[in-house]
């Protein structure tokens, strides 16, 4: 049984204004082609943990819209963290309050993960299942990326935590835990945290390769 998180709460500094709610394709944002992805990939089979901060009415009031028939079914849940500023872990933190009972595996994503697509879900999912994965990283030529799976069982642990480095404070407890998937797609270590970036990717969203290689 999965549960996954897409980490929303950030105020995106580095890209100077809101990135979750940028346009990235027509009628549809970076956070919304995330979810869409997400809920695409059809793994997650609890519920799907949005968890905002920054600007939070804003984002909430998109979600509300645009997925009235998610939220309504209960698959999808709107969460907030009043404490965002305070780094990822806190949204890491607050996601993992209240699970359901039977939640076996996380899956961990962040809001700016538009080009991971439901294919890729799909085969992390399925290889972390196959290999019973304790901590399941993927990276892409050696640099880590996301979506980033972990067994129910940390939960205890990754609420003990301290600092804001999100997840890596758990890896950095458990490294003999972890399992490195080497993907060959590039597409799960780009962000989106600069201007410049978000123009590049979202004029050529189809030409990743390229761009990346």
């Amino acid at each position: 049984m999965l549960t996954a998180v897409v980490l929303a709460a950030g105020e995106a500094k580095r890209m100077g204004e809101l990135k979750q709610l940028l346009e990235w394709e027509k009628e549809n944002t970076i956070l919304g082609k995330t979810i869409d992805n997400l809920l695409a990939a059809e793994i997650v089979d609890e519920e799907l943990k949005v968890v905002i901060g920054a600007q939070k009415k804003r984002i909430r009031s998109y979600l509300e819209k645009k997925y009235y028939s998610e939220l309504k079914s209960g698959i999808l849940k709107i969460i907030e963290n009043d404490d965002y500023k305070r780094g990822m872990m806190s949204s890491v933190k607050t996601a993992l309050y209240e699970l359901p009972q039977d939640n076996q595996y996380l899956l961990f994503t962040l809001a700016d993960k538009p080009f991971i697509g439901p294919e890729i879900y799909k085969e992390f999912y399925q290889k972390c299942l196959e290999l019973k994965s304790d901590i399941f990283l993927p990276e892409y030529q050696g640099q880590k990326g996301h979506p980033v799976l972990i067994k129910n069982c940390f939960r205890e642990e990754a609420l003990k935590l301290k600092g804001e480095g999100g997840l890596r404070n758990l890896f950095a407890v458990f490294p003999d835990k972890i399992f490195h998937y080497s993907s060959d797609q590039p597409e799960i270590t780009v962000d989106l945290d600069l201007k410049k970036d978000y123009q590049k990717y979202k004029e050529n969203n189809y030409k990743l390769r390229v761009l990346k290689d």
